[in-house]
């Protein structure tokens, strides 16, 4: 199927995630929706993902194998050469919901002037994947450094989806990202932009042993100035979030509904 107009571009980060990257790259494939570019940079992995990205060469729009200065380096890379209005950023080890990309596609469609949105939280956890509710975040939020671990709880990046043109006016992750480059890249997008919040489904957060987001939690929290190591007030996001829950519902099908009649003939 060739191609045409798409609105929306896939990038994928990978350097040694031989791991889970074939069920990454067979997620985003197999879309409901096949029109959308797919860009996989990969930082010269030693293992065997050189030997997965072969196989699915083809399939790959733009596959870029070449050693870079870590994951943020490389989806900056991706951003960057994307063509897609939309960005849906998902690492190597995650992965899309079958209709991620139709998802993301009628909201924005729907609705132009967005610039970021989240969905609803998904997981993989011991082997199940699963979903939580559509979490919301106030801009102060952000603005306040409150989107973190301890308090209000972390924006989930694979449930996020933003205009490449947002990223390049903030300046990307910036010369020397941190690990936690994706929770900084947040507070940049708040200052200058409000994100709105669907019942509709992006991806899955794959918790795992070997994962970055364990191996280095430490150094994670400690960039995003997690202060209260072993305490979380992130019931408090999730109260909130339920007593909102029907207005996130009856916006997302409205907006639904508004894109359905805009494709509707006469």
């Amino acid at each position: 199927m060739e191609k045409k107009n798409f609105l929306i571009s896939v990038v994928t980060p990978n350097f040694n995630g031989e791991k889970y990257l074939e069920k990454t790259i067979r997620s985003v494939l197999n879309q409901t929706n096949k029109n959308f570019e797919y860009i996989v940079i990969d930082g010269d992995s030693k293992d065997k993902s050189k030997k997965i990205l072969q196989k699915y060469k083809k399939k790959i729009d733009k596959l870029i194998i070449k050693k870079d200065n870590g994951i943020y380096d490389a989806v900056e890379k991706g951003i960057k050469m994307a063509k897609g209005e939309v960005i849906i950023w998902i690492n190597s080890d995650d992965i899309l919901h079958p209709d991620a990309i139709e998802n993301v596609n009628k909201i924005f469609k729907a609705k132009p002037s967005l610039n970021w949105i989240c969905g609803v939280n998904g997981y993989i956890k011991y082997g199940y994947k699963f979903s939580g509710i559509p979490y919301i975040y106030p801009k102060f939020i952000f603005k306040l450094g409150l989107a973190r671990h301890d308090i209000w709880g972390y924006l989930q990046q694979e449930s996020v989806a933003f205009k490449k043109s947002l990223f390049l006016k903030v300046g990307g992750f910036g010369l020397k990202p941190t690990i936690a480059g994706d929770y900084k890249l947040w507070v940049k997008f708040s200052k200058i932009s409000k994100l709105e919040t669907y019942n509709i489904k992006i991806g899955y957060f794959r918790s795992w042993p070997g994962q970055d987001s364990k191996t280095k939690k430490a150094e994670y929290q400690k960039h995003s100035n997690v202060y209260f190591k072993f305490l979380t007030f992130r019931y408090i996001r999730l109260f909130i979030s339920l007593i909102i829950f029907p207005y996130i519902f009856l916006k997302t099908v409205f907006l639904l509904r508004k894109y359905k009649l805009s494709k509707s003939p006469g």
